[in-house]
């Protein structure tokens, strides 16, 4: 407040605010301007906002007259805040409605907003009908309330003769973004946040000259689980697919607030195509030839460098382009007289980009010299199968109008073996790539699960214009689109798309002359349509039969009975649903991997079991007996891990009136800890769980001794050492084991709970072996260097160190890697552990390779030990009996094994042994179970009961002597 005769200059005196502390907080103020004026005049007031203010909202929406004008008189100087600086917001508007014109309408509706600049109408479209689609954009100069807009709107809806109106606004949301180029394969966060809270937030994306997807939850995308005012989506590997740009809305009823930005990254291509001519080097007849290397690529807006190589022989080509696709072509001599005679050359092409990442492709160039056998070139219909190397495929691009793909072709000797066409119908392969978007979390939507399962079954309904080619990229979808369930729950009214899409495939002969092929065909078709069945919600549906599946639902029951295409199926569950499924013409195109001289039915039955509450599903099929009452019939599954049939836990039981069925079982068992695959054998489940709770109850009882009689045994630092690492060892063994009992039943468990239940177990597990580590070290140590000791602080840091650092490192780093930097799981929600794969593929080598080492480490401490017990001292004699000395070492083995882990060294073995076929497997698997699951009550007999000061300390204990009276000891004979 200034007087008005002191001055009405109040501009001169701003500069004498600056470098002012407004509080004890450090806030100093840095620039100031004048926002608003008021003049007062006795009981008038007339206030004026400075340039680039606009009136605040609760100025304009309390004293309506002072919106949009220059100057208000009326008594407003005390509202806080009175003006604010000017913003540049627009409304951007789509309304449908019979009038032609509607501009004065909006006018009319829409300038009422505070700080209203103008309306532009952006065009007309006739729709049809008699109606008109009206494009405007409002510009204002100040954010506005949503509930104001939103009454605006609803007011023009009143009239009935516009049908629809809705808006987006710019300026209402603020976007955090990279910018510049970020690195290709990089984690990027993306930030909006809306000025006011909202019901609910999308994520789009846009790329040039393509529809806007919208994003949702997928393998390289995450969004944040809730969203009023902030919302963020994490791009987890950036590449080819989310290169655009970026729009985020906070949407309340007919309104949008929306914020965009581009997204720049340094490209690398998706795709990489190397190709030589010809295919195969042709060293027959000459000293040397000539192969030429195409690499070909997608065309980018990155600048690309390109390195050719074959051999040792690296060449950096020009770049071609030419109908959107890169290429780079060089021509190299192959010398055929080069030592050693290779039987190939590898060509491979490397891509750089502006960052200097890299990415490669590689390929095998064979070479045909004079003893070699091969394929003469050959025409058929037009398709040139070049000259071929005996055992290698030729590989021709497809001829066919309207698809797309390759054709393959096998060598054998002179021979050649059948055409194989991987050839795809054009929209075939495009509903395969929206399918792989979908995964990635582009256009993640319900509406666009829909939408591929539609195209998928509209572009596989004629039988006899499906090829292997079809087939494989249908399956392909079906694969991609189970993995994208995980992250995406499907809704029920794609059921039918689904179900008739995958029955026509049934339809069609798989046969193309390679049974591999075929078969691995057949089990990726099975494992993807039950993986899709499990993972697609169903609400309302009570199933739906289509000419080659079947399916049939039951809620709500301790026991389900359905039939699918003649099969009586009996479920035992009590659970919230059953799905059983019914596939027909697909048992025969499975392998038949030890069963060769068998016949199968041809339906293959498939029940999945949702929330099940019971330890233990028992599931009944009766089959129609297809070919005579006199066969012998055996009851298999397929055993998805090993892609294979198998007779675990199936039994084939004739009950009464010879009526046959079908009886299955499957739990988990103690040795599936050291196995590459779940396990199941008679009783082994049943010995896992009674070894574990004895093995629980005598750990406690350890744990508890050990509390009670520490004061009185552990006098000296060895003693202190060594009650130290057992009594971790005993911890870690205690909840590992516990764990290993909560996660037993895998199917009643959330991917969440099984998830922490694995960690626990990887975890626990390794932290008892590390301590044994630790004990086994310490005892070598002791008995090496005698006179050499550690002192009880240094062993309590490295004994914490390695028992509970190490198997942490280990854990973060394991499972860091196989969620982000493998595409193999870091666990299997199936059996609640580790995977495995193949050799050195899998997270459970990231358990078999310290336990491994730790076992061998211990075992040649074992052997130190035996060595020491054995050998005289100098005040002994040199003639020890054998007897005593084997007492000795018995005695060693017996002590040291449970705390050693010698009896793990069986787990090795259960890994390395998989043929079920042999007798000795399931020895391994037994003693491995009987032994380790007892470890807990090993290591109480021999870390308590067996040594004499803890013994005479219990005996103390329970029968109350005091210190005093150990010193006196009554004998009676």
């Amino acid at each position: 407040m200034i007087e008005g005769n002191k001055t009405l200059n109040v501009a001169v005196h701003l500069p004498g605010l600056i470098g002012t502390v407004v509080d004890t907080t450090g806030v100093t103020v840095t620039d100031a301007e004048i926002a608003a004026e008021c003049e007062i005049i006795g009981q008038n007031s007339t206030c004026w906002c400075g340039p680039d203010y606009v009136w605040s909202n609760l100025v304009c929406d309390t004293v309506n007259k002072c919106c949009n004008v220059d100057k208000c008189v009326a008594n407003i100087s005390y509202y806080t805040p009175l003006c604010l600086p000017k913003v540049n917001v627009s409304l951007i508007g789509v309304l449908t409605g019979s009038p032609s014109t509607v501009q004065t309408l909006l006018l009319n509706s829409f300038n009422v907003l505070n700080a209203f600049n103008s309306l532009t109408m952006q065009g007309s479209l006739y729709t049809g009908l008699n109606t008109y689609a009206h494009n405007f954009t409002v510009s204002l100069s100040s954010i506005f309330a949503t509930p104001k807009v939103q009454g605006i709107i609803s007011k023009l809806l009143t009239d009935r003769t516009i049908y629809s109106l809705s808006l987006k606004s710019l300026g209402m949301v603020y976007m955090e973004a990279p910018t510049g180029k970020v690195c290709y394969n990089s984690r990027q966060q993306l930030n909006c946040t809306s000025i006011e809270p909202m019901n609910k937030c999308v994520w789009q994306m846009s790329r040039d000259y393509e529809a806007t997807l919208t994003l949702g939850p997928g393998s390289e995308v995450q969004l944040s689980d809730t969203c009023t005012d902030l919302s963020t989506v994490t791009l987890l590997k950036t590449n080819g697919y989310w290169s655009g740009t970026y729009i985020c809305l906070f949407v309340s009823g007919n309104i949008a607030h929306m914020a965009m930005a581009p997204i720049q990254i340094a490209l690398l291509p998706e795709v990489i195509n190397v190709t030589s001519n010809p295919q195969t080097a042709d060293c027959s007849a000459s000293s040397s030839t000539t192969v030429s290397l195409l690499c070909s690529i997608e065309n980018s807006t990155e600048t690309y460098k390109a390195t050719l190589k074959l051999g040792a022989t690296e060449i950096v080509p020009p770049k071609d382009e030419n109908n959107g696709i890169i290429k780079y072509k060089a021509d190299f001599p192959v010398d055929c007289l080069a030592p050693g005679k290779p039987s190939s050359l590898e060509a491979s092409c490397t891509i750089e980009n502006s960052l200097n990442q890299l990415r490669n492709r590689t390929i095998r160039v064979p070479i045909i010299y004079p003893s070699d056998l091969f394929c003469a070139a050959q025409e058929i219909d037009g398709r040139k199968w070049p000259k071929t190397k005996n055992n290698e495929t030729a590989i021709i691009d497809c001829t066919a109008s309207g698809r797309q793909g390759l054709m393959k072709r096998k060598c054998n000797g002179k021979t050649w073996g059948e055409e194989i066409s991987l050839c795809v119908k054009a929209v075939l392969n495009n509903v395969a790539l929206t399918a792989q978007d979908f995964e990635k979390g582009l256009g993640a939507t319900q509406d666009g699960a829909r939408f591929i399962f539609q195209s998928l079954k509209n572009n596989t309904s004629e039988d006899n214009d499906n090829s292997f080619g079809d087939i494989k990229t249908a399956v392909s979808v079906f694969k991609t689109m189970n993995k994208a369930s995980s992250n995406m729950a499907l809704g029920e009214d794609l059921l039918e798309d689904f179900i008739d899409s995958a029955s026509s495939m049934l339809n069609t002969s798989w046969e193309v002359g390679d049974k591999e092929e075929t078969s691995t065909l057949a089990s990726q078709y099975l494992s993807s349509v039950e993986g899709l069945m499990k993972s697609i919600r169903i609400n309302a549906s009570q199933g739906y039969n289509s000419t080659n599946i079947q399916l049939q639902i039951c809620r709500n029951g301790s026991s389900c009975n359905r039939t699918v295409f003649n099969v009586d199926v009996e479920l035992n569950a009590t659970a919230d649903m059953v799905k059983t499924v019914g596939l027909q013409s697909l048992a025969n195109r499975l392998p038949n991997q030890g069963y060769e001289g068998a016949t199968f039915p041809s339906i293959v039955v498939s029940s999945t079991v949702e929330n099940n509450t019971q330890s233990s599903v028992n599931i009944r099929l009766a089959f129609p007996n297809e070919v005579n009452s006199k066969a012998t019939m055996t009851c298999v599954f397929w055993n998805v891990t090993e892609q294979r049939w198998s007779d675990d836990g199936c039994e084939f039981v004739t009950g009464p009136g010879n009526l046959a069925y079908c009886e299955c079982n499957h739990l988990t068992s103690f040795s599936m800890l050291m196995s590459k695959h779940a396990v199941s054998m008679p009783l082994l489940d049943e010995l896992t769980y009674i070894g574990l709770g004895i093995s629980i109850c005598s750990l406690i009882v350890y744990i508890i001794i050990e509390c009670l009689v520490w004061k009185a045994v552990v006098k000296s630092s060895l003693s202190h050492f060594r009650h130290t690492a057992l009594l971790n060892i005993s911890l870690c063994l205690l909840l590992a084991d516990c764990s290993f009992l909560a996660s037993s039943f895998p199917s009643i468990l959330n991917e969440t709970t099984c998830l922490v239940l694995v960690v626990a177990k990887h975890y626990f597990y390794l932290a008892m072996f590390f301590w044994m580590l630790c004990l086994s070290v310490m005892l070598v140590h002791q008995l090496i260097f005698v006179f050499s000791h550690i002192g009880k602080k240094v062993y309590m840091i490295l004994g914490f160190t390695i028992g509970y650092v190490c198997p942490t490192v280990t854990v973060a780093v394991t499972y860091v890697y196989y969620d982000l930097a493998s595409d193999i799981p870091y666990y299997s929600a199936k059996t609640c552990w580790l995977t495995y794969q193949s050799a050195m593929k899998g997270s459970i080598h990231a358990f078999l390779f310290p336990v491994g080492t730790i076992i061998l480490v211990n075992m040649f401490s074992m052997g130190v030990v035996i060595a020491t017990v054995l050998k005289p001292s100098g005040a002994e004699s040199n003639k020890k009996g054998d007897k005593e000395a084997m007492k000795s070492i018995i005695k060693v083995v017996i002590f040291l094994t449970p705390v050693f882990g010698g009896t793990w060294i069986l787990g090795l073995f259960v890994f390395l042994m998989d043929d079920f076929t042999q007798f000795l497997t399931y020895v391994v698997h037994y003693s491995f179970t009987i032994v380790n699951s007892l470890q807990g009550f090993f290591i109480l007999l021999t870390g308590c009961f067996a040594e004499k000061r803890v013994r005479d300390e219990i005996l103390r204990i329970v029968l109350g002597k005091s210190g005093k009276d150990q010193g006196t000891v009554t004998t009676t004979k």
